[in-house]
């Protein structure tokens, strides 16, 4: 039996050391925490998009908007990921909802392709998902 070998005392120290290795490693090298995802877009450029186009109908603190026609960004849970919203953007609101969710409001969120380019679209949606998706 390997405590007869070693003893009692060096047997729990073992095992107390396996275990700090394994928990501080992966600390010490970033193991605990996922990597944020890269976005598609352009958060800076996106911004402007919002203020332009999006900013009458939804608030977010971020873009300095209090729109009270569509969905508040700032009080969404959990916050939406970004294909979510590109999806959203380029279809129409509804394409992201459910029946319950559309028949909340008295209008919807339209399709927006072909007014924004695909690399606005992009913008807009990396700029909500990371003003939304703040650590802490």
């Amino acid at each position: 039996m390997l405590e007869g070998r070693l003893g009692r005392g060096m047997w729990v120290g073992s095992a107390a050391l396996a275990l700090l290795v394994a928990v501080a490693v992966p600390v010490a090298f970033g193991g605990e925490r996922a990597a944020a995802p890269k976005v598609i877009g352009n958060p800076v450029s996106g911004k402007l998009v919002f203020t332009s186009w999006c900013a009458q109908c939804h608030t977010l603190k971020a873009a300095g908007s209090d729109g009270a026609i569509g969905p508040n960004f700032d009080k969404h849970k959990p916050p939406l990921a970004e294909a979510t919203i590109v999806k959203a953007v380029t279809n129409g609101g509804s394409s992201v909802m459910t029946r319950a969710q559309i028949a909340r409001y008295t209008t919807t969120m339209i399709a927006y392709k072909g007014a924004l380019t695909p690399t606005q679209i992009n913008d807009v949606a990396a700029f909500v998902y990371t003003s939304t998706n703040k650590a802490g």
